[in-house]
This record gives structure tokens, sequence and C-alpha cells, in this order.
């Protein structure tokens, strides 16, 4: 089952828990989709695995990625992550870091 997660103009935050401990998630991931659709500016992502136990150790799946905005022609508007994205959700959150003025939409699948 997909999960849909729109990330906009969060004030001040700029880490979002996209799959936790506890919840109806699960960490078998076959794809992560990532769109910017603000017209500026271009949004800096990172995608990464928290330690349950220690919020201090992070095993990034991408850093500092670049995503064009939705007026932009040049580079991507538009990541797909699609290799070795599963997890054990009993140990790691799955978490993304955003511009705090963004308009995003993650969808996991």
């Amino acid at each position: 089952m997909a999960k849909y997660v729109n990330i906009i103009e969060s004030s001040g935050n700029s880490t979002t828990t996209l799959l936790q401990k506890n919840t109806q998630d699960t960490g078998r991931i076959s794809k992560i989709l990532v769109s910017n659709n603000g017209t500026s500016p271009d949004a800096i992502v990172s995608f990464y695995l928290e330690s349950e136990a220690d919020s201090s150790i992070k095993y990034y799946f991408i850093k500092d990625y670049q995503l064009a905005n939705s007026g932009s022609n040049s580079g991507d508007q538009v990541k797909i992550l699609k290799d070795c994205l599963s997890f054990d959700i009993s140990l790691y959150k799955l978490k993304i870091d955003h511009p705090t003025t963004t308009n995003l939409t993650v969808i996991i699948k």
C-alpha cells in the first residue's frame, strides 16, 4: 500500500518523519518518489534512516539532492529512489530533511 505525504510551508521545521515505529507503517519499500511543486526556490532534500535508539545515528539514501522548482527548465523536479530501500521499522525511522519553506509531495510504495 502506498503512502502519500504533502510537505507544505512547514513553519520552522526542516525535518519530517515519513515512517516511524509503532504505527501501521512498514519498512518494506520498493520506491520513493519526491516532487518539488513549489515555484521557488529549488529544494535541497535528504532521505535517511534514523536509529530509534540513538537519533545521532543516520544512514542516508540520498543527501543534499537539489530538486528544481516547478517553474524551472533546468534540473530535476522529481527524484525517484528505487534501490535498497527496505529496512527494519522496529529499529529505524525514515525521515526527510527539506527547506522550511517548501512544497513537496513524497510517495512511498
